[in-house]
Parts: structure tokens; sequence; C-alpha cells
């Protein structure tokens, strides 16, 4: 799933990447979510604070992508809107779009500053570790060759 904006549109940086620096995270939103994080305490919930942290990063990243597919879907009918501007239906229409797209942006920048508030918390919860997102995978397995055998008993 992709974005839907060019590079240097919205929350995309010049290689197309999330640009993660447009706004400061905040101190207290990260203490927030560690503190969230670190009442699973001990040795013993090392991995489900770490899965936390991993899941609070998956979830806002699809939440920029979804928010930035929304803003781009509102920004082309800006565009094919534009033509017959001049006409008042037209230029209300217009008009009501423009709102809800800088509507839009003031949400991105909240979705950016949770985003990177979960990257800080991940980094800080596995020591050192970045969050990188990873697509989800266009193949599938075979799981241990099992699909190949069960055709095959089958087949006889």
């Amino acid at each position: 799933m992709s974005l839907g904006l060019h590079r240097g549109d919205g929350p995309l940086d010049s290689t197309g990447e999330l640009d993660m620096t447009k706004k400061n995270t905040s101190p207290t939103l990260v203490q927030l979510k560690l503190d969230v994080i670190n009442h699973h305490k001990g040795s013993d919930n090392e991995y489900l604070r770490t899965q936390i942290a991993k899941d609070a990063c998956y979830t806002s990243f699809n939440s920029i992508e979804w928010k930035g597919e929304q803003m781009s879907i509102v920004k082309n009918d800006m565009a094919e809107l534009a033509p017959a501007k001049g006409s008042e239906v037209v230029d209300i229409r217009i008009e009501k779009k423009a709102r809800l797209y800088l509507s839009m942006e003031r949400e991105m920048d909240e979705l950016t500053e949770r985003h990177n508030a979960d990257l800080e918390v991940y980094t800080i919860v596995t020591q050192g570790e970045v969050w990188q997102h990873k697509p989800k995978r266009t193949f599938t397995s075979d799981g241990l060759g099992l699909d190949t055998e069960i055709k095959r008993i089958l087949a006889s």
C-alpha cells in the first residue's frame, strides 16, 4: 500500500520515504508510551515489551499511510474540480475539499508525532535497534514442505 503522495508532497522526503522530521516528538508522549510498556516488568516479559513497541510502530506507520491515501484522494478531487472554478457550486465544493485537506494536514502532523514517539520507544525498549517497516510477504510458504507432500499423497 502506498501513500499516494509524491516526493516533497506531504510526509514523504526527497527519497520517497516517510519524513519524520517535520515535527518534534513530545518527550511526555514518549515517556507515557514507555510507562505503559514498562508496566510489564521482569525479564520474562522482555519479549512482550518488544512486541508491544513493535506493534505500536506498525500501527502508527499504517495510520500515516492511510491518512496519506485519503489526502491524495481529496487532492485529486480538487484537481478535477479546478478547471470548472468560477462556478458557484464548484467553488463551494473546492472550498469544502480545501478545508477538509487542511484538517487532514493537521491530523497528519499528529500521526507523525505519534509515529516518531513509537519509533523512539522501540529504540529504547530494544536497546538501540531501529524499527523498519517490512512490507507484507508476496510469496506463499510451503511450510515445511508439507504442501508438496500433501499434493503427492492425494494424487496417488
